[in-house]
């Protein structure tokens, strides 16, 4: 596939399809610091855990829609972000001193770090690594 049509199919690329996927679930987030002293705490794991999975779902869908580098990375940390998240916040696992804080920080740093593929290697992975012997 051309890197022109990988850029016609990538939802990050455009506006509505991007606020679907990752807009609507990042202004969930936020607003999780606002009613984390008001609502239930199972409410606020919830809209958690629904944020990394729509994300993540987002991401898969479009790492296999146009290629995009960080969307093959990003996306299963979102998913296993969302998974931990349940886990820890239910207590289903008790993790010790790892709060369901730290796993939400962690997993936003992970998947923002995956950007740097895509700095070095390009968006759909075209640009070619430098040949460190020439």
């Amino acid at each position: 596939m051309t890197e022109v049509a990988q850029k016609q199919l990538d939802h990050a690329r455009k506006p509505i399809p991007f606020l679907f996927n990752w807009g609507i679930p990042i202004l969930v987030l936020v607003s999780v610091n606002i009613v984390q002293g008001f609502w239930p705490v199972s409410i606020v794991l919830w809209m958690i855990i629904g944020s990394f999975t729509w994300m993540g779902i987002g991401c898969v869908i479009n790492a296999a829609r146009c290629g995009r580098l960080h969307c093959y990375f990003s996306g299963p940390i979102f998913l296993i972000g969302a998974l931990a998240t349940f886990l820890v916040g239910f207590e289903f696992a008790d993790l010790g001193s790892i709060s369901v804080s730290l796993i939400s920080n962690v997993t936003i740093v992970l998947a923002l770090s995956t950007f740097i593929l895509e700095w070095v290697w390009g968006a759909y992975g075209s640009k070619r690594s430098p040949d460190p012997l020439n």
